[in-house]
């Protein structure tokens, strides 16, 4: 029997049925019994439920059901059309299951138009949406929605991670490799935030950043971070008199590991010597930046400032400390190179003191001193600027190298206030700018930064053979490599993998499916959001699509109305055995 005559034939027999039954209840209790006028409604009622009536709407239409629609959005969702969900979307009624796109696309080649609604489209999807007229209900955004931290940090240094949080009311929580707290932030009215730390060692490192609302964490997002040793640059420092600027500097760059080379004045025509630090043209020549002091410059014959110059015009990185106010002769000599500095002509109502607050992120008031000097430096570019906008220290080139002056005294109450990162980071931003360049070491090859598993992740630059080790498996997975030097690798798990090429390797951090879930539902909003500016050809209409209605509703309502009659007729069952029989 076909499909079109089982409906007919049901159709004729309930007719016929409905008409009889209305018939023969007529002719023994009248029209005015409730299971009279019913036989026609239920008959209708049960071959709806049998056969549901179909709405017509566009069949070139595919109303497309992202994770994190919500129900107000399922509501609006019109019937009638095409309805189909991906993986993790909420339940909808009517909808098929698809694991992609693609396969929804080959069960309706006739699509012409596609309706995303939810967070977006994801990676393997967005390609083959480019084909359609697209159109895009977004979902309201929750959580760490934008995130801006390195990838890779030297050794030592304090970073810093920022972005954009879109749940109101929540705070953040830093948790280093261990676990431990080690910063806090509550966003600003727009939902800002930014949060630091430092890594103590060399390697692959794990912080997580943790959205806590009422005291619960919602959720944690992974900051994958990869902390490299520096290059151990050699440097010499003169200083006039002992202090604790000079002390704390030296403990610091000891532990950096820089090859160092110390000369401190303790009275007239004697100093104490640490290391090699004659200024010879051979030694200056070795060496990578000098650190020289006011007193220290006045004290320097002749011929040694004219190697100093030569050295830095031929490469040397050199450091100017005003500390005091210096002499005639020294504020000539380094004028010559490009800096007016003289004695502060008044004091001020809170002589010499600055605050770093801002530029150096911390989250307690502390105030610096700087020397009571001026400086004029119209060519010369700001390496350290205080909060209030006040220069502390600049940067000019002269030959190959570059000439530095600073005028902060007091660095080193970083370390009393137990900020030690922040202080190796203050001077590794004063220091690396103007240390003698070497070359950088080659480009590495183009590593995946968001990725997560069960996603393609894409590597470029790769030599002509390449393989990634996952955690935990010893045997590699060779890559196909085409002819752009580029690779798709699809991860099966979370964590650290490490891509095996040319004889050197380099890991990356592949997250877990959780992780970061509202910052991948917003990669996936702005993709999508990107692809319905694109606009294909116009393409022809096709024949409207017929959705059938839901069986549950007629059913429900042939079932009430049965017990209704049923109900009514038992009543009039029970009056007419309750009436007496007459004689």
């Amino acid at each position: 029997m076909s499909a079109t005559s089982l409906p007919m034939l049901c159709a004729v027999l309930l007719a016929l049925g409905a008409l009889a039954g209305t018939w023969a209840s007529a002719r023994n209790g009248g029209w005015r019994r409730p299971r009279t006028w019913a036989q026609v409604p239920l008959a209708v009622l049960l071959y709806c439920a049998l056969f549901p009536p179909a709405l017509h709407g566009r069949g070139d239409v595919l109303h497309l059901v992202t994770p994190g629609a919500t129900p107000q959005q399922l509501h609006t969702l019109p019937f009638g059309e095409m309805r189909a969900a991906l993986p993790g979307a909420p339940q909808v009624q009517s909808a098929e299951r698809v694991p992609d796109l693609a396969t929804a696309l080959r069960l309706h080649p006739q699509l012409r138009e596609l309706d995303v609604t939810g967070t977006g489209l994801p990676p393997r999807d967005q390609s083959v949406a480019a084909k359609l007229n697209l159109r895009f209900d977004a979902a309201p955004q929750q959580g760490v929605v934008e995130l801006h931290a390195p990838t890779t940090i030297p050794l030592g240094q304090q970073w810093t991670a920022g972005g954009h949080i879109a749940t109101q009311g929540a705070r953040l929580e830093l948790h280093d490799p261990a676990g431990a707290v080690v910063d806090t932030a509550l966003p600003d009215a727009q939902g800002r935030f930014s949060v630091s730390a430092a890594v103590r060692g060399e390697g692959a490192a794990r912080f997580e950043l943790h959205m806590v609302k009422a005291g619960q964490p919602e959720e944690i997002t992974s900051i994958p971070i990869l902390v490299r040793g520096g290059t151990k640059l050699s440097l010499l420092t003169l200083e006039g008199a002992p202090g604790a600027e000079g002390k704390y500097w030296q403990r610091w760059a000891a532990d950096a590991g820089f090859d160092l080379g110390v000369s401190t004045g303790l009275t007239q025509n004697v100093a104490v010597h640490q290391g090699q630090i004659e200024l010879t043209p051979e030694r200056l020549a070795a060496a990578d930046l000098l650190l020289i002091d006011a007193r220290t410059w006045e004290l320097l014959p002749p011929a040694q400032k004219a190697a100093v110059r030569s050295a830095v015009e031929q490469g040397l990185g050199l450091l100017l400390r005003a500390d005091v106010p210096p002499a005639d002769t020294t504020a000539a000599d380094w004028t010559a190179f490009g800096y007016k500095v003289a004695a502060a002509a008044a004091p001020r109502d809170t002589p010499n003191d600055v605050v770093l607050d801002h530029s150096l992120g911390l989250h307690e008031r502390q105030t610096f001193t700087e020397a009571p000097v001026t400086v004029d430096a119209p060519d010369a570019t700001a390496l350290l600027t205080a909060d209030d906008g006040e220069v502390l220290a600049w940067q000019r080139p002269l030959g190959h190298g570059r000439v530095g002056l600073l005028r902060l005294v007091d660095s080193y109450r970083l370390q009393l206030i137990g900020e030690p990162a922040r202080y190796g980071t203050l001077w590794a931003s004063l220091l690396s700018p103007l240390a003698r360049p070497h070359a950088p070491p080659p480009p590495g090859p183009e590593l995946p930064r968001l990725s997560w598993a069960g996603e393609r992740a894409v590597l470029c630059g790769l030599g002509d053979a390449a393989a990634v080790r996952a955690p935990g498996v010893a045997e590699p997975v060779a890559l196909s490599i085409n002819a752009g030097h580029c690779a798709a690798y699809w991860p099966a798990q979370s964590g650290w993998h490490i891509l095996q090429s040319a004889g050197a390797s380099w890991p990356f951090y592949i997250r877990a499916a959780d992780d970061g879930a509202a910052l991948r539902a917003a990669r996936d909003r702005q993709a999508t959001q990107w692809l319905v500016q694109i606009r294909p050809a116009e393409l022809p209409a096709v024949a409207p699509h017929a959705v059938p209605l839901p069986r549950w509703p007629f059913l429900l309502a042939w079932l009430l109305m049965a017990l209704a009659v049923w109900w009514s007729e038992r009543g009039n069952w029970i009056v007419t055995r309750s009436r007496p029989v007459r004689p």
